[in-house]
């Protein structure tokens, strides 16, 4: 059983791509501490319109009297195979470069600069389909977990993961875990 297998896509300087990005205002991490690079039609002017989940509508979330986040269902879930435009901010970079050579390779729905935060750890879920990781920033103490495999995905190196069965990631260092992650159709 192998859950991570070694793909070949560009090798770009990502890192440095997004730090600048971020220094400049043009991007922001926003409360999922992600950045969506692609989006549906009629909206590429917003990074945050496909992150979280599809399912429900993080616009509206209150909160309710004891305290706790209500987020309601969206009408009409958003859809992967909706993702199709690369956001204007991204235009003439490296990351159009690597969006551009993943939809030459692959069928894609959304991509998504993910962030997790020093000392934490994503639920036990599984995902509708298998993921395209790029570990954009990654140190000692990162790994994911697909079933009973756990990996450190390198920086720099382009990974096919199954995500379609129960896995997790967790980051136990202390720095910020940042890769670019892309939904396979």
């Amino acid at each position: 059983m192998n859950n991570f297998r070694q793909i070949n896509l560009p090798i770009l300087p990502l890192d440095d791509q997004l730090t600048d990005m971020l220094k400049k205002n043009l991007i922001s991490w926003g409360i999922h501490n992600q950045i969506c690079i692609n989006s549906a039609p009629g909206k590429t002017d917003d990074i945050f319109h496909g992150v979280a989940s599809l399912e429900y509508d993080w616009n509206n979330k209150r909160k309710k009297e004891d305290g706790s986040l209500e987020v309601p269902k969206r009408d009409v879930p958003l859809q992967e195979k909706d993702f199709t435009e690369l956001c204007n901010v991204f235009r003439k970079t490296y990351f159009e470069d690597v969006y551009n050579a993943m939809k030459e390779k692959f069928t894609i729905g959304r991509v998504r600069i993910m962030r997790s935060k020093p000392k934490t750890c994503l639920t036990w879920h599984t995902d509708p389909s298998t993921r395209l990781h790029f570990p954009i920033k990654t140190q000692e103490g990162c790994y994911m977990v697909i079933q009973d495999e756990i990996k450190h995905l390198t920086q720099n190196e382009w990974w096919m993961t199954d995500t379609t069965v129960p896995h997790t990631a967790f980051n136990g260092s202390k720095e910020s875990r940042i890769h670019l992650v892309a939904v396979i159709l």
